[in-house]
């Protein structure tokens, strides 16, 4: 490892503004992973029932965490993006 590098590793960490990205990186993270066993859960209980009007409402809820799991995936994206766009300055 050249010590550029690791002068540069050094500057990163003591950035405030790459501490706080990494922290609301890891906070999506786990959140998503909630939602997903959550998903699981619901998914698993509209297979189980039977009655029409359950299963609709199932439905809904799992087509809601889909679209907000898939909207917290984009911000995750968004910020490893603009991560790298950073390091290459």
């Amino acid at each position: 490892m050249s010590g550029k590098s690791t002068l540069k590793k050094f500057r990163e960490f003591l950035s405030k503004d790459y501490r706080d990205q990494l922290k609301k990186r890891d906070k999506l993270r786990k959140m998503l992973a909630r939602m997903r066993e959550k998903q699981r859960v619901l998914e698993a209980e509209r297979a189980e029932e039977s009655h029409p009007d359950g299963r609709e409402l199932l439905d809904m809820q799992i087509r809601l965490l889909r679209e907000q799991r898939r909207k917290g995936i984009e911000l995750l994206r968004e910020l490893k993006r603009a991560r790298k766009e950073q390091g290459e300055d």
